[in-house]
């Protein structure tokens, strides 16, 4: 898997932690994503732009943080975000990052499309489509990242 740095994450976390949260909330996380967690437990991602196919108007968006476990900021955290719009985004997808907005970029965690990344659109009427198809899997989904002038630095150690 492509590497994508970020900062800004929460605590490291353990083999342990992400177990506990896949039992308590009935899921299995993709290996990719696992080991995604374990390395940067969520943050802001230095290559953050993202192309969202099918989406009229607006097809670029912007990933403003990825979700961790016990980030002290609560509206950072998996299960938070998961509690919370639990009844508004489709019961297979996690939402695993957020845009500057209201949208989510969701990872499918039953079903046909287990393992595939979408776009969550959280400004859409209802009846109207709101899912977007992002990639198959997670890897496949950090290498499409960019970045411009926009986008969060690293600063140099």
């Amino acid at each position: 898997m492509a590497a994508l740095r970020t900062f800004e994450g929460g605590p490291p976390l353990g083999e342990g932690e992400l177990t506990s949260f896949e039992k308590e909330h009935g899921l299995c996380l993709p290996a990719a994503y696992r080991e995604f967690l374990l390395a940067t437990n969520g943050g802001r991602p230095e290559r953050d732009l993202l192309t969202i196919p099918g989406l009229s108007g607006n097809s670029v968006g912007r990933i403003h943080v990825f979700f961790g476990l016990k980030d002290p900021v609560e509206s950072c955290n998996l299960d938070w975000n998961l509690a919370v719009f639990r009844d508004r985004i489709p019961a297979s997808q996690l939402p695993i990052a957020t845009t500057e907005g209201v949208d989510k970029v969701c990872l499918a965690v039953t079903g046909e499309s287990a393992g595939a990344v979408f776009y969550w659109d959280g400004y859409a009427q209802a009846g109207e489509r709101n899912l977007y198809f992002l990639a198959a899997d997670f890897a496949s989904f950090i290498a499409s990242l960019q970045k411009d002038e926009l986008s969060p630095r690293m600063r140099a150690s």
